[in-house]
């Protein structure tokens, strides 16, 4: 070994044990990079796919992390704890802050035995902590580390730092609510402090990214602990450790949900939950049919925002009215008390007495008395005090099933616009978001139109919950939603049903620039749970200044009485018919959904032709308004095989027989008699349609004419621009109605 390595291996050392801050006594094991590494009772290895080097910068040696390839794992560090004990021991990783990411350890510990996680691209020399109470394992897996110079046991502890905060790594022009998790909930309001540590801990991550908000849960459990008596300073802590950050809050405000509730309201009288049609359970999220629930949760929101509706950092709020984790639905799958489980599943949750009285008051005031029902229905009831509430599968006419399903959705928007117009009362100046999940099954009872009709009324908004990790599949989700928001003209917002990788993160940042949506949410884990999303994000994250509403000349039927007859048609969405048309369709052109709400409220207008992918049972007002915009002008294109013509729920066809004779006034209807599934046929059909039509936009024109993969799909937006997204593993090629040709990237955005 030559003089200069010796001396510079020395100083390697001497720099590594100085910027520890601890004492050589207190080492247990240590690996320190270097040309030739020092290994004393700790080792590194490969894992299965990882690949890491040796290299040295800036005069000093580190362990160089390759990304993994895939989209969906990260790369990462093995290491072997040869000398080990049994006591509370520390691990300290010594690296150079370059990039962005969490570090992670397997086995983990708990936020607040870990800090200095974030990497945030500072530069400098950074040392993250790990503490394990019983001894460092013999084996551990270091993920999120790119640039490792040390890794040390050491059984006294370290000095303790926090990840700096820096300038955010993208800056946007135009305002948007960019709001990302961090691990700011505990399982009880005695544990603040993992809360604390866990914004801490990620904070300077989400700040450095160039997300403006965080977002935690607040349980009304937290804050009424004993009855009538509200206690604030469990969040009065998080939000200044929030603010603490640079960052401002965006809370879900949780008060029926069964793992929100007080203790008090759990193990007393009133205490009602949700009661399953087919088994007669009861579930702790508490039934919306209990006026003591509208008791309590307006008094939850008002004294929420006496406290914080002023606070310059709340960027808003969103709204967590029933549902298994606060969404505007019927609970699904979600947990009870104390996340304990509970019996729940995607069904019908209308068993209790309170639920039965709602629904017989609901057909009284429809049908007004037994007579008329029978007539409606084709029952026998001597009279209303024998309406009840039943599965839809067993009724006895159409009428009834829909009937029932009318209720069903109705009395969960009722509910949650009440919520809405409580927020409002509370907090006059703060963004409101409802949280509209689900995809659409009757069992789910979320009503899209209705819910954006509802918070146009309070200028509020509407966050989805529904987004996964494929683009075709968030578009057939997530369309109605987005189509009535625009119509009624409402803030529109995006969440991650959960997991997501760089797929799903451009996926959902291209839904919310084509839709001109405000509010962009991630999971930080959507982020960093693999080696690729934090780049694309950083790389594209600024189109979100870009967005705008799509211009938009078709819009798909969202066949609402076709749906409430038949649960299987959306309740298994990937294996949903109506979902795999629009799916196949979306690769053609770009459309809306328009629901029998919106057409009846005048939608039509916005659109040259109206297209029925699935469903021929309509309610005769939506049918009516159809026949008008078609006497006007419109174009409407339906496929009758294999459910036939459109027809009321009442059976009554003769409106598509006179469309069917050419009695369709200024407009046109055309029959499709190809196959309906695969789509590709009959979308490639409307595209010549609409390329025939002089009435269509010229850009949207362009746009059809362009020649594209099928992975690439196309937005023409009203600011001009036109916005690709390229959803393959592989460069695409699109060549332009102009004749120039696009290069996309895998799973990247592009702007024309």
């Amino acid at each position: 070994m030559d003089v200069e390595y010796a001396v510079g291996e020395m100083r390697t050392l001497l720099g590594f044990f100085v910027l520890m801050g601890v004492v050589y006594g207190a080492e247990v094991a240590a690996w320190v990079a270097g040309r030739e590494p020092v290994a004393e009772g700790l080792r590194l290895e490969k894992g299965t796919g990882d690949v890491w080097q040796l290299e040295e910068s800036e005069g000093a040696w580190s362990v160089r992390v390759e990304p993994h390839r895939d989209y969906y794992t990260r790369a990462g560090l093995e290491l072997r704890v040869e000398k080990r004990g049994t006591g509370r021991q520390w691990v300290v990783v010594e690296f150079w802050d370059r990039g962005y990411g969490l570090l992670g350890m397997a086995p983990g510990v708990s936020e607040w035995r870990q800090w200095g996680v974030a990497r945030v691209n500072s530069g400098k020399v950074r040392r993250a902590v790990f503490q394990y109470d019983a001894g460092v394992p013999e084996r551990l897996r270091m993920e999120g580390a790119d640039w490792v110079r040390a890794v040390r046991v050491v059984d006294e502890q370290p000095a303790l730092e926090q990840a700096p905060l820096v300038e955010p790594a993208l800056k946007f022009a135009r305002h948007s609510e960019r709001v990302s998790s961090v691990a700011g909930d505990s399982t009880s309001p005695d544990k603040v402090e993992e809360a604390l540590a866990g914004i801490r801990n990620q904070a300077p991550l989400v700040r450095a990214l160039g997300f403006n908000g965080v977002e935690t849960y607040v349980r009304w459990g937290y804050v009424e602990r004993q009855r009538g008596v509200y206690d604030w300073s469990y969040y009065d802590a998080i939000l200044e450790e929030i603010e603490k950050h640079g960052l401002q809050w965006f809370p879900m405000l949780l008060a029926g949900s069964g793992y929100a509730l007080p203790r008090w309201l759990h193990d007393g009288k009133d205490n009602f939950g949700f009661v399953c049609l087919e088994h007669g359970v009861t579930h702790d999220t508490q039934s919306i049919f209990q006026p003591f629930q509208a008791e309590y949760a307006r008094k939850f929101i008002q004294e929420f925002g006496k406290r914080y509706g002023k606070r310059k950092s709340l960027l808003g709020v969103r709204l967590g009215p029933s549902g298994d984790y606060g969404e505007a639905q019927y609970p699904a799958k979600g947990p009870g008390y104390g996340f304990k489980e509970s019996h729940t599943h995607i069904g019908y949750w209308a068993g209790d007495a309170l639920a039965v009285k709602a629904f017989r008051a609901w057909v009284a005031e429809k049908y007004g008395d037994a007579g008329k029902v029978n007539a409606a229905w084709g029952t026998r009831y001597k009279s209303l005090a024998e309406v009840k509430t039943f599965l839809p599968v067993t009724a006895a006419s159409r009428r009834m099933r829909v009937d029932f399903a009318d209720w069903y959705f109705g009395a969960m928007s009722d509910w949650c616009e009440k919520w809405a117009v409580w927020a409002r009362e509370a907090m006059p100046g703060v963004q409101i978001h409802q949280s509209s999940g689900g995809w659409g099954p009757v069992e789910i009872g979320t009503d899209y139109s209705y819910q954006a009709r509802s918070m146009k009324a309070v200028k509020g908004g509407m966050r989805l919950t529904n987004e996964g990790d494929d683009y075709a599949d968030n578009f057939t989700i997530t369309r109605m939603a987005t189509s009535a928001a625009r119509f009624y003209g409402i803030e529109l917002g995006f969440e991650p049903g959960g997991y997501g990788s760089k797929r799903g993160v451009m996926a959902r940042l291209y839904n919310a620039v084509t839709n001109g949506a405000v509010h962009l949410f991630y999971y930080l884990g959507n982020l960093t749970g693999n080696d690729h999303a934090i780049e694309a994000w950083l790389r594209q994250g600024r189109l979100l200044d870009e967005r705008a509403r799509p211009v938009v000349e078709v819009a798909a039927l969202y066949p609402d009485a076709a749906l409430k007859l038949d649960d299987e048609v959306v309740r298994y969405r990937w294996g949903s018919i109506l979902y795999s048309a629009a799916r196949t369709m979306r690769e053609t052109l770009d459309f809306d959904f328009a629901s029998e709400q919106m057409i009846v409220d005048g939608a039509l207008e916005r659109y040259k032709v109206l297209v029925l992918l699935w469903g021929a049972v309509v309610e005769k007002p939506a049918l009516e308004k159809i026949d008008a915009w078609v006497r006007g002008g419109g174009t409407v294109v339906f496929a009758p095989r294999p459910r036939g013509n459109p027809v009321t729920v009442e059976g009554d066809g003769s409106i598509a027989a006179r469309w069917l004779k050419g009695d369709t006034g200024k407009g046109r209807v055309v029959a499709w008699r190809g196959d309906l599934v695969p789509t590709r046929e009959y979308g490639e059909f409307v595209r010549e349609l609409l390329l025939e039509m002089p009435a269509v936009d010229g850009r949207v024109k362009a746009a059809l004419r362009m020649e594209k993969p099928e992975t690439v799909y196309w937005s023409v937006l009203e600011n001009g621009k036109t916005v690709l997204l390229n959803f393959g593993p592989r460069e695409a090629r699109v060549q332009l109605a102009d004749g120039r040709m696009v290069r996309l990237g895998d799973f990247a955005v592009g702007v024309e």
